[in-house]
C-alpha cells in the first residue's frame, strides 16, 4: 500500500501564514444575563407605552371581565386613566389607525356591519334598565325540570300554516327573497352558520342575513347590548323566520339596577329570564317564527351543568312566546346518555370529530349535523311564506293576509 506523499515546505509555509494573519481567536460571547430588577422595568415601560397609545383595548378588557369586586377595583384604576390619555391626545394615534382599517375594509367588502357595531359598549358598564315584571305563569326555578336527552329525532311543535296561494316558481319570488337571520354568538357564527348558510345559497326564495357578534350574550348588556341594536335590525331585514343561539357567554354575574347578582343565586334567574323573554317578544313583534337552539353539552363538567341551568330558561320562555320553537342539541351531538362527546362514529363506523379541541364549540361535523334540522325547520315553517300572492308582494311577510284568487270561467268558444 502506498503511502501518501509528504507535504512540501510551500503549502505548510502558507498556512503558517494565513494562521499568522488571522490574529488570535475572538473571544466568545458571553450572554447578557437580567436581574429581576432590569426585567421588572422593562415590563413597566412595556405596561406606559401599551396604555398610553392603547388604552382603549385595556379598558375593553377590564369591561368585559366577570361582574365582581376584582373588576370594580380595576374600572376605578383604568377608566379614569384612560379618560385622563384620551383628553391628553394620545389616544389619537390608535384611533386613527381603527379609522382608517375600517375604511379599507368598507373598500374591500369585508367591514363589519355599522348597525352591530353600534350595540358594543363605548364605556364604562352601566347597569343594565329594569325590564318588565314576569308573568304571573313563570315557574320557580326548582319546579324547571331539565331537558331529556332522547334517541329520538328532534321534535318541533307545528303552527298553523297561513292562507296563501299555490306555491310560486323561485323566478316569481321577490328578488330580495324571504330574510332569514341568524342571530347569537360564536356557537353560531362559526361552522353552523356557514353549513346554514351554504345550504341555503342556491335558493333565490331566501335571503339569508347574517348577524353574528362573538364574545356576546345577554347577561352583560353593559359590554354589547342586544336589545340596543334588534329594533333597527328587524327594521331593515324585515325577517320571516330567525335562528338564535346564546348562552355560551352567559354563565355569568348580573349588574342590574340593584346591584351585581352572582350567576344562579336568587334574582339571577328572574333577571335573565326577563331578558330572554324580552328578546323574543322583540323578534316575534312583526310575525317571524324563531327557532333557539340550546346549548350543548360542554367538556368542562360544571360548564356543561351552568348550560343545562340555561337550557331550562329557554325552553321554559319558548312555552310562554308564541312563534318561538326551542330545539334540544343534546340528541344531535351527544352520546347516547346526552354527555359529551368529541367524536361520533358515521354510519360507515368511522369516528368524526363534531366538537373542537377547546370543548365548546362545534366541528364542522358537528355543525353540519345540527345545520341539517335548522335547515329542515326554515323549509317547515316558510313553507307558508315561500309564495307568491297577487301583485307580486310577499304581504304574508308583513302579517298582511293575501287576497283570494278568484275562480275565472271561460267562456264557451263561440260556435261556428
Amino acid at each position: 500500500m502506498a503511502s501518501a506523499p509528504p507535504e512540501s515546505a510551500d503549502t505548510i509555509g502558507a498556512a503558517l501564514t494565513r494562521l499568522a494573519e488571522a490574529g488570535p481567536p475572538a473571544p466568545a460571547q458571553r450572554s447578557r444575563e437580567y436581574r429581576v430588577r432590569d426585567v421588572a422595568l422593562l415590563l413597566a415601560v412595556w405596561a406606559v407605552l401599551l396604555l398610553a397609545f392603547d388604552s382603549r383595548a385595556v379598558l375593553t378588557w377590564v369591561e368585559r371581565l366577570d361582574v365582581g369586586p376584582a373588576q370594580d377595583a380595576w374600572l376605578s384604576v383604568v377608566a379614569p386613566l384612560h379618560a385622563a390619555l384620551e383628553r391628553a391626545g394620545l389616544t389619537a394615534p390608535r384611533e386613527t389607525a381603527v379609522a382608517a382599517g375600517e375604511r379599507a375594509g368598507a373598500w374591500l367588502g369585508v367591514a363589519e356591519d355599522p348597525l352591530l357595531q353600534g350595540g358594543w359598549a363605548s364605556g364604562p358598564g352601566e347597569p343594565a334598565p329594569a325590564l318588565a315584571p314576569l308573568p304571573p305563569d313563570a315557574l320557580p326555578e326548582d319546579e324547571l325540570p331539565l331537558p331529556v336527552p332522547s334517541l329520538a329525532p328532534p321534535v318541533l311543535t307545528p303552527e298553523p300554516e297561513p292562507d296563501a296561494d299555490p306555491l310560486a316558481s323561485p323566478d316569481e319570488v321577490a328578488p330580495k327573497g324571504l330574510a332569514v337571520l341568524l342571530v347569537g354568538d360564536s356557537l353560531i357564527a362559526g361552522s353552523l352558520g356557514a353549513h346554514v348558510t351554504r345550504a341555503l345559497a342556491r335558493d333565490r326564495r331566501l335571503k339569508v342575513v347574517p348577524a353574528y357578534q362573538t364574545a356576546t350574550g345577554l347577561s352583560r348588556p353593559d359590554v354589547f347590548d342586544w336589545m340596543k341594536v334588534l329594533p333597527p335590525l328587524l327594521e331593515r331585514e324585515r325577517p320571516a323566520l330567525v335562528v338564535c343561539s346564546f348562552g355560551a357567554n352567559d354563565a355569568t354575574n348580573i349588574r342590574t339596577e340593584h346591584g351585581t347578582v352572582v350567576f344562579a343565586e336568587a334574582g339571577w334567574r328572574q333577571a335573565y329570564l326577563g331578558r330572554v323573554l324580552a328578546m323574543m317578544r322583540q323578534l316575534t313583534a312583526g310575525g317571524a317564527r324563531v327557532l333557539w337552539l340550546g346549548l350543548p353539552p360542554m367538556r368542562d363538567a360544571n360548564f356543561s351543568e351552568k348550560a343545562q341551568y340555561l337550557n331550562r330558561i329557554f325552553a321554559q320562555a319558548a312555552r310562554q312566546v308564541r312563534g318561538v320553537e326551542y330545539l334540544e342539541l343534546s340528541m344531535l351531538i351527544a352520546d347516547k346518555q346526552g354527555e359529551y362527546v368529541t367524536f361520533r362514529r358515521s354510519p360507515g363506523g368511522a369516528l368524526v370529530r363534531y366538537r373542537l379541541d377547546d370543548g365548546v364549540h362545534y366541528a364542522p361535523a358537528g355543525a353540519s349535523a345540527i345545520a341539517r334540522w335548522v335547515v329542515d325547520w326554515i323549509y317547515e315553517r316558510g313553507r307558508g311564506l315561500l309564495r307568491r300572492p297577487r301583485r307580486g308582494r310577499l304581504t304574508a311577510l308583513r302579517g298582511a293576509a293575501p287576497r283570494r284568487r278568484r275562480r275565472r270561467t271561460s267562456a264557451p268558444p263561440p260556435s261556428r
